[in-house]
């Protein structure tokens, strides 16, 4: 088996991670080129029990057979919050830097390759997609934002779960704004620091997304109808707004 190593992450995730990698290694030996964990593991806001352990498998090639095998290995690793990795090969990433540039900046800024050669540190990501994509996503997360709120009738706990399940998106697109104006300066990795820059550099008050953050920490939001509506209107205010900010960004 390859050497393992998880120096960098959490003492608690790596615990959990570790059978998963060797698990990985071993179904995937023959075609294995790398096994990297990004995400929250690598920014400062990992939580036990809460966050879920992110990972990126890149293979020599990739057929059904192989997602077969993960979705053996999903059931299990759901209940210890692993995530199923995302599936790639080196060619794959090539040709996708302009259409995911977004993700692929993130994984560049905060990614530890635990098997195998490292294939995201030298990954160069142009300005032009990266500042399309921005735009392109906060427009359409205005549009989810809407229809997931009429779908959800108003009522708070379907609200509540139709929040928390939009917070993470905002913090790669956040990182991939500041990135636009301040390269080469990286932006922050913790997302309380992300919000605290994002609302500096363009004038965006990000109170709702902040109240989601403590509230996905202390595991409880408002099941109060009117409160839920606030912070759902407050999320749309912060999209809007930042969807005017990324206007004003020169291509």
């Amino acid at each position: 088996m390859p050497d393992l190593s998880l120096t960098g992450i959490p003492r608690e995730a790596a615990e959990i991670f570790r059978p998963f990698a060797e698990d990985l290694a071993g179904r995937f030996s023959a075609v294995l080129r790398s096994l990297t964990v990004t995400g929250s593991c690598l920014t400062g806001d990992y939580m036990p029990g809460i966050s879920d352990i992110n990972s990126v498998l890149v293979l020599a090639k990739t057929d059904v057979a192989d997602l077969d095998i993960l979705a053996s290995m999903a059931g299990r690793s759901r209940k210890k919050r692993i995530r199923s990795p995302l599936v790639m090969t080196e060619e794959y990433i090539a040709r996708s830097l302009d259409v995911f540039a977004i993700e692929f900046l993130d994984m560049r800024l905060f990614h530890l390759t635990v098997l195998g050669s490292d294939p995201f540190h030298k990954l160069a990501i142009e300005r032009a997609p990266l500042r399309m994509q921005c735009e392109r996503d906060l427009r359409g997360k205005l549009v989810n934002l809407q229809r997931a709120y009429i779908a959800c009738e108003g009522a708070a706990p379907q609200v509540k779960d139709m929040l928390l399940d939009a917070l993470p998106g905002y913090f790669p697109l956040l990182r991939a704004m500041l990135y636009l104006v301040r390269a080469p300066k990286e932006p922050p990795a913790p997302k309380a620091d992300v919000l605290t820059e994002a609302e500096s550099v363009f004038s965006v008050p990000l109170n709702g997304l902040r109240e989601l953050l403590a509230a996905k920490a202390a595991g409880k939001l408002t099941r109060d109808r009117a409160a839920a509506r606030a912070l759902f209107q407050d999320l749309y205010r912060i999209t809007h707004d930042l969807s005017a900010a990324i206007d004003t960004l020169v291509p």
